[in-house]
């Protein structure tokens, strides 16, 4: 081992000391990308096994918490990475020893950082929302898809990815939490028979709910809720798991359209009194 170090000096000349030390701080790169690589797959692959236990913590816990311990393994392989560097490779022991690595980090412009940790710590203990929640952050509304140590990323409808630091959410409303409303409201024109209307709507309510078991709450014709000046509203209502009632309402209105054309019930239709007034 002597022998090639001192060939390659030899070799070398001048350019020995950094050529070592480029290969040292690659080594060290590498290395610690494997490291983070191979414990993120085996971080996954516990949390992955606890699913399956009887008594397990829920599904959307275990993601949030495999993510955060994936994002807090890889910044600390990539903390003691770049400690070995300043260390071995820069010989910068004497610094690091007097400084010590809180007050490098602070000199380095590192509050926002710690600030983005301490406030994704908190929001995991106060289970304000978990990976699989649909939530929104300012004016942003999106699904969280990881939960990780600095920074929450959501996925909008559209496909957005929002990327937002821990620190700056302040205020947060999580859409998933509990029962949620289904509420359909049908314009229905004066001349139609009411009370045939809501016979064909609870027809349609309780096959409905037959259809779905998402249901918690049983679809029930509410009744007319307002008499505006050229149509009557008849509303449905019912509660469903979290992010369910959107299905349930889209199946209401197809089923009501469906069930009003056969039995004769007319809708309001704004075009048509305006194409009589007009005639």
């Amino acid at each position: 081992m002597r022998d090639l170090a001192a060939k390659l000096h030899s070799v070398l000349g001048d350019l020995y000391s950094p050529v070592i030390n480029g290969l040292k701080i690659i080594s060290i790169i590498v290395i610690s990308i494997i490291v983070v690589k191979i414990g993120s797959i085996i971080i996954k692959k516990i949390f992955e096994k606890q699913k399956g236990f009887k008594y397990s913590i829920s599904a959307k816990r275990l993601d949030t918490m495999s993510t955060l311990l994936v994002s807090v393994f890889r910044y600390m392989t990539y903390l003691v990475a770049g400690v070995v560097i300043l260390s071995d490779v820069f010989q910068l022991k004497s610094v690091l020893a007097a400084a010590g690595i809180g007050g490098i980090a602070v000199g380095l412009g590192a509050q926002s950082l710690i600030k983005d940790v301490i406030s994704g710590f908190f929001i995991v203990m106060e289970d304000q929302f978990v990976v699989g929640d649909l939530i929104t952050i300012d004016n942003m509304t999106g699904t969280v898809e990881e939960m990780e140590l600095r920074v929450t990323k959501m996925r909008h409808f559209n496909g957005d990815l929002f990327i937002i630091p821990n620190g700056e959410i302040k205020k947060v409303t999580n859409h998933t939490r509990g029962n949620k409303a289904v509420n359909v409201d049908i314009p229905i024109a004066y001349s139609a028979d009411i009370n045939k209307a809501i016979e064909v709507a609870q027809t349609v309510c309780a096959a409905v709910g037959e259809e779905f078991t998402t249901i918690v709450e049983p679809l029930k014709v509410l009744g007319i809720t307002d008499l505006g000046k050229e149509s009557l509203n008849l509303r449905i209502t019912a509660k469903t798991l979290p992010n369910e009632q959107w299905e349930v309402e889209r199946k209401i209105r197809i089923r009501i359209k469906e069930a009003f054309s056969k039995s004769g019930i007319e809708f309001f239709d704004k075009n048509k009194i305006e194409l009589e007034k007009e005639s």
